[in-house]
């Protein structure tokens, strides 16, 4: 008797392709390392993109549903990926990974971000990421 249980998630008969996700990370062990669990996960499509140029052709011309900036990223862009994003699909929410020490700038007061501090682990990010993405469904059903 085979009691091992599979681990990819149950699709729904509903047909609907499953979330999408848009990590803005630059290539390096530690994001890899971070990223990993995310990359597993067969019930999330991620679309990983090293400049901003990139992430507005994502945000554009794919469905993202949750917008996540990786820690090394500087201020100003996480700024200028907020900004693209709420151009090109409004209410989008964007997980913004910082520094523990790190500022949070006004220009963020007020916007679609949530703001976690690292170090965190894989695993913990991974349930983040749900908790965002069932946070945006619902609002979008609300709204």
């Amino acid at each position: 008797m085979n009691t091992s249980r599979s681990r990819t998630p149950v699709r729904k008969e509903s047909g609907a392709s499953p979330p999408s996700l848009l990590v803005f990370a630059q290539p390096s062990a530690e994001t890899d390392d971070l990223l990993a669990t995310l990359v597993r996960r067969t019930d999330l499509c991620l679309f990983r993109v090293t400049s901003l140029s990139a992430a507005a052709v994502t945000l554009r011309d794919l469905g993202v549903s949750l917008v996540l900036v990786c820690p090394e990223t500087e201020s100003a862009s996480v700024t200028a990926i907020l900004e693209e994003t709420e151009e090109l699909r409004p209410g989008t929410p964007v997980l913004a990974l910082r520094p523990r020490s790190g500022e949070t700038p006004s220009a963020w007061k007020g916007r679609t971000i949530g703001v976690l501090r690292c170090p965190i682990l894989p695993e913990v990010l991974s349930r983040t990421v749900d908790v965002a993405l069932g946070l945006s469904r619902s609002a979008k059903s609300t709204g």
